[in-house]
């Protein structure tokens, strides 16, 4: 079944950097009982909706990467709209949460701080015209003269998890929102995180990353090298979990486009970055290349999302969710005027919802006779790829028809 929405409905087939900070001694600060790991809002005296000319937000969340693409730069951009005269502080990660033994044996000692996977939060972030101030999160560091956290030659100050406590404590907020939270199976992302921000009335979802123009000159010089049509096939489509779709059917994904279009696929991906000037592109740079294609075919993934957040047409192969939960068509559509630069949702068959991210259960979307051969051991080792989950079975043909639609 192939979809495209928009407006919520289904149609068929169809910074000034490290400024502005808060004048509070590092040695008044003192150890919170709160836990770093707590998913939680909190507001102060007033909220997004506060009555102060000049209010002052602070905002954390140290999600994953998809989240500094697709929940994060919306809220700032409504924050912005609403209140054009505000100050916001984002408080994020330079990674993922490292995890260490801090002897040979025992536990591991888990700790945000460490700078891992291309420092991506910061990298994303720090060019959204939206932040006024981008600090960099650390669970025992303190650094508010920015020796710590560079990234792409800018300085960016640290707080620790006690420092950022007494500045939630200090009063100086209208409105603090704490973004780190879980989301359900069937609920809206967008939503949720509106809601939590005490403004449940919002709905806006256009998001986007915003490129450097560097970002943009070093893209250009890369993907000038490619002819067109440039069609991407985004990291994550050939994978082996229920996630992705069956691998096999991705090399005959390519073989069909070769002979179609007579050029051959761009692979997008950590695992195929170009180099520039004897070095790797960085995250942003290599985002920019997704500008200056033509459109690109992924599963739920970051790199979808990054497609999607700068304009790039994608054709997303979608199962055993509600779209709303994450379909770039759902959220996008509504914001683009030329319905040729549409993003479009192919859906796998229908069955009953799988668990998003992983799931212990078997397939439930193949006969009984093909679960005897499945071998299916959890959602990352779920067996015979061609039936592993409702997003499989979708045919090369498929997805080719949709590719000629939208070239």
């Amino acid at each position: 079944m192939i979809t495209e929405t928009g407006c919520g409905r289904l149609q068929f087939d169809s910074i000034a950097r490290g400024a502005g900070l808060l004048n509070i001694s590092p040695d008044a600060v003192s150890q919170s009982d709160a836990s770093p790991g707590e998913q939680r809002m909190q507001s102060t005296t007033k909220n997004a909706t506060g009555h102060s000319p000049f209010p002052r937000y602070l905002i954390r969340h140290l999600g994953n990467m998809g989240d500094m693409v697709f929940l994060v730069p919306p809220a700032l951009e409504t924050i912005k709209r609403r209140h054009p005269n505000c100050h916001i502080t984002l408080v994020t990660a330079w990674g993922f949460k490292s995890q260490k033994r801090k002897y040979l044996v025992g536990p591991k000692q888990t700790k945000w701080g460490p700078r891992n996977q291309s420092g991506f939060s910061i990298h994303l972030l720090m060019t959204n015209p939206n932040i006024d101030q981008l600090v960099h999160y650390h669970t025992s560091k303190l650094d508010l003269e920015g020796n710590t956290c560079q990234e792409d030659g800018q300085s960016f100050p640290t707080w620790s998890e006690s420092y950022y406590q007494q500045q939630k404590d200090s009063g100086l907020y209208d409105g603090i929102f704490e973004l780190d939270f879980g989301i359900g199976h069937e609920e809206n992302p967008i939503k949720k995180m509106y809601q939590y921000m005490n403004m449940p009335e919002e709905d806006y979802s256009n998001y986007k990353v915003y490129l450097s123009p560097s970002d943009l000159d070093v893209a250009s010089q890369i993907i000038k090298n490619y002819p067109r049509p440039r069609i991407v096939l985004l990291e994550g489509l050939e994978g082996k979990t229920t996630r992705g779709w069956d691998p096999s059917k991705v090399s005959q994904l390519e073989s069909a486009i070769k002979a179609k279009y007579k050029v051959s696929p761009i692979y997008f991906g950590s695992k195929h970055v170009p180099n520039y000037k004897g070095a790797p592109l960085t995250l942003r740079q290599n985002i920019a290349t997704l500008s200056l294609c033509d459109i690109a075919i992924g599963v739920m993934s970051g790199p979808l999302h990054f497609a999607a957040s700068v304009g790039l047409p994608t054709i997303t192969l979608f199962c055993d969710q509600p779209l709303h939960r994450a379909a770039p068509a759902y959220f996008l559509n509504q914001y683009i005027k030329d319905k040729g630069k549409h993003h479009r949702t192919i859906l796998g068959p229908d069955c009953p919802p799988y668990e998003f991210l992983k799931s212990n259960h078997a397939p439930r979307c193949i006969t009984p006779a093909e679960d005897k051969i499945q071998s299916y051991q959890d959602w990352q080792s779920p067996g015979n790829q061609s039936t592993k989950s409702c997003l499989a079975p979708i045919s090369v043909n498929e997805v080719m028809q949709v590719l000629n639609q939208n070239m």
